[in-house]
This record gives C-alpha cells, sequence and structure tokens, in this order.
C-alpha cells in the first residue's frame, strides 16, 4: 500500500508538472505494450463484452480496483472481461494514445468475438474514451465519460458565444485533440443515434463542469448522469454505480452483435 501511494504521489507531481515543463516527460516512461491489469469474467454466460477503462492524469490502473469499479461490474451481473489500461499522461504528450491503444487493447478485442467492446474513461481517461471514439468509431459500442477533461475554459466559452456546438466552427490544426473532438460530437447531432453510444456522468460541483453540461446538451438525458459533489474518486463511484445500475443491468441480456469488425 505504501509502495503504491509513493508511485501514485510520483505520477501526480510529474504529470501535472509535466504540463508546464515537458522536458520531465522522459521521467513518464511509455512502455510498449501497455502495463493492462486483466479482470476475466468467470460466470456461465458464454457471450462476453469488453470493458477497457481508463484512468485520469494522476491516476493508476490499480485506482479502479481499490474504488470498487471492477467489483460493481460483477454485482451488477455484467458478463464482460475488464481491461485496466495504464494510459498515463506520456502516451497523450508523444501522441501514442490512439495508436497504442488500438494496437493493444482494441484489434485483438476485434479478434476475441466479444458481443460488445465498451470503453470508460475518468477525467483524463474520459477525454482519450471519446477521442478513440472519434477516430475508431467501429471499435466501439459505448463509452462512459465520467467527468471527463474536455478543454480548457477558453475553448468551452469560444463555443458557448458562439451560440452552441450547432453554430460553432473552427480550424482544426492536427494537434488539436480537444477541438477535434467537439467537432466529432457536432457532428453526430443531439439524436445520438449513431455508434457508439455515449454516456456522460459527472458531479455537480466539478471543476470541468461547464463543459460537462455542454456535452450533455447534445446527449439524451437517459445518458446523463449526475451525483453531488466535485472531481473526486467518491463521486465518481456513485456514478459508476448509477450507470450500472440503470444501463448495464437494464441492458446486460438484450442481444447484441456477435462480433465487432476488425477493421
Amino acid at each position: 500500500m505504501v509502495v503504491h501511494r509513493l508511485s501514485k504521489w510520483k505520477r501526480v507531481a510529474l504529470s501535472r508538472l509535466s504540463l508546464h515543463y515537458p522536458s520531465l516527460l522522459r521521467f513518464l516512461p511509455t512502455p510498449r505494450p501497455f502495463h493492462i491489469r486483466r479482470h476475466s469474467y468467470e460466470g456461465l454466460s458464454s457471450l462476453r463484452d469488453l470493458l477497457i477503462c481508463l484512468p485520469g492524469i494522476g491516476d493508476e490502473a490499480k485506482d479502479f480496483e481499490d474504488w470498487g469499479f471492477v467489483d460493481l461490474v460483477r454485482a451488477h451481473g455484467w458478463a464482460a472481461d475488464v481491461l485496466l489500461v495504464d494510459a498515463h499522461y506520456g502516451y497523450y504528450a508523444d501522441r501514442t494514445i490512439l495508436e497504442q491503444l488500438r494496437q493493444d487493447v482494441l484489434l485483438p478485442a476485434a479478434a476475441s468475438g466479444y458481443r460488445s467492446v465498451w470503453l470508460a474513461g475518468i477525467s483524463m481517461g474520459g477525454l482519450g474514451a471519446l477521442l478513440y471514439a472519434s477516430h475508431h468509431q467501429q471499435d466501439v459500442h459505448g463509452v462512459v465519460a465520467v467527468a471527463p477533461y474536455l478543454g480548457a475554459d477558453t475553448v468551452v466559452r469560444e463555443i458557448v458565444l458562439a451560440g452552441g456546438l450547432a453554430q460553432w466552427t473552427t480550424t482544426i490544426t492536427p494537434s488539436d485533440e480537444i477541438r477535434a473532438v467537439w467537432s466529432w460530437i457536432r457532428s453526430r447531432g443531439e439524436r445520438n443515434t449513431s455508434p457508439p453510444n455515449i454516456f456522460l456522468a459527472f458531479g455537480d460541483d466539478d471543476i470541468f463542469v461547464d463543459a460537462h453540461r455542454l456535452l450533455a446538451s447534445t446527449l439524451p438525458a437517459a445518458h446523463v448522469l449526475t451525483a453531488p459533489g466535485g472531481h473526486r474518486w467518491p463521486v465518481w463511484q456513485q456514478l459508476w454505480m448509477q450507470f450500472l445500475r440503470r444501463h448495464i443491468a437494464a441492458d446486460v441480456h438484450k442481444p447484441r452483435p456477435a462480433e465487432l469488425s476488425g477493421s
């Protein structure tokens, strides 16, 4: 436990300092393939889903275990293998996150005959899940973005001043992932009918709540979950429980595609 806390403190410090001092990224190595914590489904169902969890900027894959996310999946009867991917800030900084996710996780999933594949991410991981879906939406059945980071306040104000996403236009450079994600969300329209299904969950006092409400305005009301509180694990745990209770427990026995395309 002490070793884990020291490792987590080091990652938090390096990730946040690297935002301002990129030279520190050398202390955030990005091994290939990813370090992944695997939790295989051991129930009786022959049909399984895959749930891929992406951590926040200062978090580790193990935090999903420590906060009961895997246990809650099991408690709600979801027949899913769970992969906790240690996709830390270094992969975003060197812009290898998408390719590594596809090569290490999503392409093998497509070859494994999963009924459906879900991406769940918290904070920075929520951005990563949406970013991946915007590039490879054919790989993913659903995205659960929990308190996602969706850019600085300037981006949100830019969209609001334009009159909302429908009226917003922008020039997107290859390195501007934030505006690329917002542009993709805008292109999906308010009905959210094209795959993947997007679910948004956030605390009503979250530091990114303005961006969350803007995204929520483009989603069906049933796809938006809120809870009291801020940008903290206890709030995210409650939101995860809400998502599983409202959507997975009701949907787990519905038929889904036998497998995903590997294209």
